[in-house]
């Protein structure tokens, strides 16, 4: 196959605090968890709860350090996954994230899109982007506050199981 990008409907996006959900009431496009050189975080739900921050030089955080410290504060009673952000520009970011209950990990497309999210919300970004990850780039495009994410598809594992 000459392209093997699929493309997948993540499902509807919310920054209302009881969707995170948060603990209280607090503006969700300002988080205030301060990582330095980081704007403050927004917080969405994709089915799961995302914190977003923007910054520079994603690469130089200590994630490690700061992604539990984050995943696990108290504002968000159902921990959170945390993504950093770098802006290439208004159409492509960098990105590396700390999954929540997983750790550092090398792809996530509910932060992508999560990411994008944010990003529109902020202002920062157009509605379509391409989100460069360690292994490669995906393609979220936000429409009517659902995520639609684009990437290639690649075959993982083959297997044979005996059933007797």
């Amino acid at each position: 196959i000459e392209n093997n990008n699929i493309s997948v409907n993540l499902g509807k996006l919310s920054h209302n605090w009881q969707d995170i959900p948060l603990i209280k009431n607090i503006d969700t496009l300002n988080i205030p968890i301060n990582i330095n050189g980081f704007s403050p975080g927004v917080a969405v739900n994709i089915g799961n709860p995302h914190v977003v921050f923007f910054g520079n030089n994603i690469s130089d955080v200590d994630l490690p350090s700061i992604g539990p410290e984050i995943e696990n504060n108290e504002l968000f009673p159902n921990k959170t996954n945390v993504e950093i952000i770098e802006i290439i520009n208004v159409n492509k970011i960098k990105m590396r994230v700390w999954e929540r209950d997983t750790g550092m990990t090398l792809a996530c497309g509910s932060g992508a899109c999560a990411a994008v999210y944010a990003g529109t919300l902020k202002k920062l970004l157009k509605n379509r982007v391409e989100v460069e990850l360690e292994r490669g780039s995906l393609f979220i495009s936000i429409e009517n506050n659902e995520a639609i994410m684009e990437g290639p598809a690649e075959i993982s594992f083959r297997g044979k199981i005996e059933i007797k």
